[in-house]
């Protein structure tokens, strides 16, 4: 009976290590005492422009110019610059994508909650790099670049975020894989990311598949750190079944990547299919997710961090040194 209980400790202690490592490589952990107290309020200019009286229109577009300069830089007396804008505010399908854009948005509470909490800690990582102004608009479903961000002033299209159930997307020629991450809970991930790319991205040479899996590593647990609170299917765009495949066969990727030396090819055909989106990774089951060999470089770095501690995330984006990277890590699944 005695060796029986030690038994069930030995299993209770290495159960709670085990379950302690695993939030431990979550992301890097943070006071909230130490965050800036950083409020986002997002400026509606879709809103503003679709809510004037078109019987007025370059009246109201002359009121709304002082709190919109960036988007009404041009000369409004000029007919040619507000016929424009009147056909566009016009248009039959627009105003009703921009009717489903108010009743799916009616407010942005949410969305300046997260994105407050996240500039916080954005400003906590990287104290010398500034936050932009962040704008939403009806862009026509200009779903190729949904967000954007040009010198202080971040644009968000909210009709790319109408849900993958909204009947015009399907119209878009997108496959099904995209349209289910086109909702409004994947637009903080995305405003992050875009913000990575324009002032953490150190844009490395890429020549090996283990290169662009450290990159792609390094770009997620960016994102663990500011957004700990926002799910893995969702910065993954990946569905819970999806992900739950690619735990449970992280051990048999990382065997393949290693059995067929695919580590350091650096023949881009061959990097695509385990970086690049897709229904699926080819090689693999039609269960699993695309982009595997991201998914592993999350890992690697994950594990890299755990073991060295004392580096800081901003260190870590700019180490470019996919090899010591994965031999510091010591990732073994």
């Amino acid at each position: 009976m005695l060796l029986r209980i030690k038994v069930v400790l030995v299993f209770w202690v290495l159960f709670t290590v085990i379950s302690c490592r695993n939030k431990e490589q979550k992301a890097i952990q943070i006071d909230p005492a130490d965050l800036s107290d950083i409020q986002v309020h997002v400026k509606r200019y879709g809103q503003a422009l679709f809510e004037i009286d078109t019987a007025h229109f370059t009246d109201g577009l002359k009121k709304i110019q002082p709190e919109f300069p960036y988007f009404l830089d041009a000369d409004l007396n000029d007919t040619a610059n507000t016929n424009q804008l009147y056909s566009f505010v016009a248009d039959t399908q627009v105003r009703r994508i921009y009717e489903k854009t108010m009743e799916v948005f009616p407010d942005l509470n949410s969305l300046e909650g997260e994105l407050s909490d996240a500039f916080s800690r954005y400003r906590y990582f990287f104290p010398e790099s500034g936050l932009p102004q962040v704008y939403t608009y009806v862009s026509d479903m200009y779903y190729e670049q949904p967000v954007w961000l040009r010198d202080s002033v971040l644009v968000v299209a909210l009709d790319v975020y109408l849900g993958s159930d909204f009947p015009l997307y399907p119209h878009l020629g997108l496959p099904q894989y995209k349209i289910r991450c086109m909702a409004p809970e994947y637009i903080a991930t995305d405003v992050m990311k875009t913000l990575y790319f324009a002032e953490v991205w150190s844009n490395p040479a890429m020549k090996t598949l283990l290169d662009r899996m450290i990159a792609g590593g390094k770009i997620l647990y960016y994102l663990d750190a500011v957004l700990p609170n926002t799910p893995d299917t969702v910065k993954l765009c990946y569905t819970g079944k999806k992900l739950e495949w690619a735990v449970e066969n992280e051990k048999n990727i990382w065997a393949f990547l290693v059995h067929d030396e695919l580590l350091y090819v650096s023949d881009f055909d061959t990097q695509s299919n385990l970086i690049n989106d897709g229904p699926f990774t080819k090689g693999f089951s039609n269960d699993s997710p695309a982009r595997l060999g991201i998914f592993i470089g999350w890992q690697i770095v994950k594990e890299f961090m755990l073991r060295h501690p004392e580096t800081s995330l901003q260190e870590l984006m700019s180490l470019n040194d996919a090899q010591t990277i994965l031999q510091q890590s010591g990732y073994k699944p």
